[in-house]
């Protein structure tokens, strides 16, 4: 039981990176890739890395849901291993 929700939560993550209606809100809440080495941003920079990073958002966003370290730390490694499998075809 505890694979099936380690894969739902690192999916889950990777999707929240890639999901168009995700990225929209992150841009329409000002975190644009485009901005992230504007001068005037840099107070912003680790929140930006933070929710455009697969294997950072995934952690704390297990972490938050489920209070679980060990979910949180196979789950954002997950995400990460389907990013660059992903990302390589």
């Amino acid at each position: 039981m505890i694979i099936n929700e380690i894969i739902f939560w690192g999916c889950l993550g990777w999707l929240l990176q890639v999901a168009e209606p995700v990225i929209h809100i992150k841009r329409y809440m000002g975190f644009k890739a485009e901005l992230y080495d504007n001068i005037c941003y840099k107070d912003k920079r680790w929140l930006h890395r933070l929710i455009y990073c697969t294997t950072c958002l995934t952690f704390w966003v297990t972490l938050i849901f489920t209070w679980n370290l060990y979910t949180a730390v196979v789950a954002s490694t997950v995400a990460t291993i389907i990013e660059a499998h992903l990302i390589k075809k």
